[in-house]
């Protein structure tokens, strides 16, 4: 026994050593740190270079630690990161993953993506949703489940029922996690992407942002003019020094330029270039930028028609055969045999493949360029998908041109967000990662070095990196910057007033949104009083409708469906009629005539349209008919539920779709399905799930008292779970 615990001693006392060499403390005193993790190797093979990097960052003021090791779980560097965080010196404010670094797929945490919701029995792979908010937001709790057995980088966890059932980052990070692909050389491309950014930081130090270009693509935001240039006018007010003298802005859509490939993959090389926002679909290889030629010459239009039959026959034909697949055609469009018989003609499938090659961006398209912008945005899906092999993000990083972070995404993502959301404090110094920090869902990334920021062209009187960070509960110092001249560090105070409930802030949001004369800070104020969801929040919405900012009408039509209440019907006929050129908003609005009663509904839009001079007015009678509609399939889908013939499958689809579309409608069939102990175990916790979806709808008070009567009467753990964790998240938790 003595000789086990002396060996027991011994054992410890190394690992104990081990730890502490593998531990660079920072070389300067600052008030804030930051921190490099990466793993062993990468670390022997590159420690120059994470050498350098490390001076660059602190020759900024910022000291930083150096942490590597034998990485076993995600668990290990989560809880260094929260030590390093709660020490009252030199706290750290954000961190970087260099090189193999563990991945959290993480599970039960759909709610808190923008957009993801995929049935989680099917690959975990899949289902699951690579997130590094593991690491940087410590309200989140997580159980584990598994490492996956293929990808061991992989490490699977479930979001607790008392976890936060919201974001709200206490750091900022960003990977550093190189391409796999054939001909190269992890190491090295680590070693080369942190050269440049040493060497770009270093001879560029006083580098600011005044050049920014914005492209979109085909299918964004629907095309709609009005989202388009409403962002245009935003960007004025958050980056005014853009618009003078001596500055360049420029926005460029895939429409003026076909194909906006070769244009936009000019732009994004453009000197000096310190910004681009990208606005497009995507996959984790691609950039979706073109669909069709737009031309109003017939043989343009001819030749879209005959390629798009092209790119359908040789599927038909693969599955019932040629012939079949030719008549099918041939009979559905009334077209003649020969377009059909092209679809097999080696010359034009050969064409076919070029033009559609030209219409996106892909990996490899990447790789013949030199990217200049600093600073990258993907507002697309998948594009920031670091977990993969090769991804569009990686393919910009590690690159011989100047860019040196992105934002990315890495599953799919919602396009009526405001991904623009408090960019203009980038001019003010701030570090791209405490900016992040406030702006991003579960599925966005930061890739490259988080710590870059641009000289500062709005003079503040404090770091707003150090502000950020140390005056986050201070609630007197930022009630003090609403004062401030730049509408975003107007956000950015009633960002943090609304994370600390500052006393007050409800009528402090409201006064905001009927004072300001800025449009972002009516949206940031706007978006407060969503968290809120009380009286001045109603009065507010109320107003949103009509605001003269189109992201702001948008939003508006959004949280009025999710509300859910007879109270917005005559707001809602109103804007339908007054927005319905803009198309965001009246798609978002149609689904919010959904979320009031057919009967009120149908009155609000006629006497609307009754009191309203109106040369075209069928849209509206379309509508109004459509309501039946609406009515109709609410019905049978609910029947459906409650009934015992639809299939267990038919069911959970049914279930989920008010997991998009909350209507109030239905809470008391769904309630009662929850507490039906002869309904299956596992569609009974699909329902409570989805009824988390009505965390911001008027009758959530209801549905909680309902839940709490039902859950101690709940034996089944993985129910009970799920209808807690559902009341936290209607209690906004």
């Amino acid at each position: 026994m003595k000789k086990l615990l002396i060996l027991s001693f011994l054992v410890m006392s190394i690992c104990l050593n081990t730890n502490a060499e593998n531990t660079l403390k920072p070389t300067i005193k600052s008030k804030t740190s930051f921190a490099i993790i990466t793993d062993v190797a990468t670390y022997q093979k590159v420690k120059n270079a994470i050498d350098d990097y490390r001076k660059v960052i602190e020759n900024d003021g910022l000291g930083t630690y150096v942490i590597y090791d034998e990485w076993k779980s995600p668990e290990q560097i989560r809880d260094i990161l929260i030590k390093l965080h709660s020490q009252s010196a030199m706290k750290l404010e954000g961190a970087v993953f260099i090189g193999n670094i563990p991945i959290a797929m993480l599970r039960d945490a759909q709610h808190l993506t923008s957009a993801f919701k995929m049935n989680q029995k099917i690959d975990w792979k899949k289902s699951s949703v690579p997130s590094d908010r593991y690491y940087d937001d410590f309200g989140l709790k997580f159980k584990f489940l598994k490492q996956d057995s293929e990808i061991k980088d992989y490490f699977y966890y479930s979001l607790l029922p008392e976890s936060d059932q919201h974001i709200n980052c206490d750091i900022y990070t960003a990977r550093i996690r190189p391409l796999e692909i054939p001909g190269t050389d992890k190491y090295q491309q680590i070693k080369d992407f942190l050269n440049k950014v040493v060497h770009e930081r270093t001879t560029d130090a006083n580098n600011p942002l005044d050049c920014l270009s914005m492209a979109r693509g085909h299918g964004y935001n629907s095309e709609d003019e009005a989202a388009w240039a409403g962002e245009q006018i935003a960007l004025r007010e958050q980056l005014p020094t853009l618009f003078k003298s001596g500055s360049s802005v420029r926005f460029i859509d895939y429409a003026s330029c076909y194909p906006a490939k070769y244009y936009y993959l000019n732009e994004v090389q453009r000197p000096g270039l310190d910004v681009m926002l990208f606005h497009h679909h995507g996959e984790y290889d691609t950039q979706y930028l073109n669909g069709p030629i737009e031309d109003s010459n017939i043989y343009a239009c001819l030749e879209n028609a005959k390629r798009y039959i092209r790119s359908k026959v040789p599927s038909l034909a693969k599955e019932k055969g040629k012939d079949f697949a030719i008549e099918q055609y041939m009979k559905a469009y009334d077209i003649p045999r020969s377009w059909c018989e092209q679809s097999f003609d080696s010359t034009k499938i050969k064409s076919d493949s070029l033009y559609e090659a030209n219409m996106n961006i892909a990996t490899t398209d990447i790789a013949n360029i030199t990217p200049s912008a600093r600073f990258i945005m993907f507002d697309a899906c998948f594009n920031g998908s670091f977990y993969q092999k090769d991804y569009i993000v990686g393919r910009y990083l590690f690159n011989n041109g100047t860019t040196l972070v992105a934002q990315g995404n890495t599953v799919n993502t919602i396009q009526d967000k405001w991904p623009d959301e408090m960019i203009g404090l980038l001019s003010s110094g701030m570090r791209i990662g405490e900016w992040h920090k406030h702006v991003n869902f579960l599925e966005t990334h930061l890739l490259g070095d988080p710590t870059y920021h641009f000289a500062p062209t709005v003079k503040l009187p404090y770091n707003i990196n150090e502000a950020s960070v140390l005056q986050e509960d201070n609630a007197a110092f930022w009630r003090a910057q609403l004062k401030n001249q730049s509408p975003d560090v107007q956000c950015m105070a009633l960002f943090k007033l609304g994370r600390m409930k500052a006393t007050g802030l409800s009528n402090l949001l409201r006064q905001t949104y009927f004072n300001s004369p800025y449009m972002v800070v009516r949206l940031e104020a706007l978006r407060q009083l969503y968290c809120l969801l009380d009286n001045n929040y109603v009065q507010v919405l109320h107003a949103a409708l009509f605001d003269s900012y189109e992201l702001t009408r948008r939003f508006a039509a959004k949280y009025v469906e999710l509300y859910g209440s007879d109270e917005f019907a005559s707001d809602i006929a109103k804007a339908l009629i007054t927005n319905y050129t803009d198309r965001r908003v009246a798609f978002n609005l149609k689904d919010a005539l959904q979320a009031c009663s057919k009967d009120n509904m149908k009155a609000a839009l006629q006497k609307e349209l009754n009191s309203t001079n109106l040369y075209y007015k069928k849209d509206i009678d379309d509508l109004i008919a459509k309501l039946d509609d609406y009515d109709k399939s609410d019905k049978a889908n609910i029947n459906e539920i409650m009934d015992t013939v639809t299939t267990a499958k038919h069911k959970r689809l049914d279930i989920v779709i008010y997991r998009n579309h909350p209507v109030s409608g239905v809470i008391d069939n769904l309630l009662k399905f929850v507490s039906d102990s002869n309904r299956p175990i596992d569609l009974r916790i699909t329902t409570a799930e989805a009824l988390g979806w009505y965390n911001k709808n008027s009758h959530r008070n209801y549905i909680i008292n309902a839940l709490q009567k039902i859950n101690p009467t709940i034996k089944d753990s993985d129910l009970h779970n799920e209808i807690t964790k559902t009341i936290h998240r209607l209690n906004n938790d």
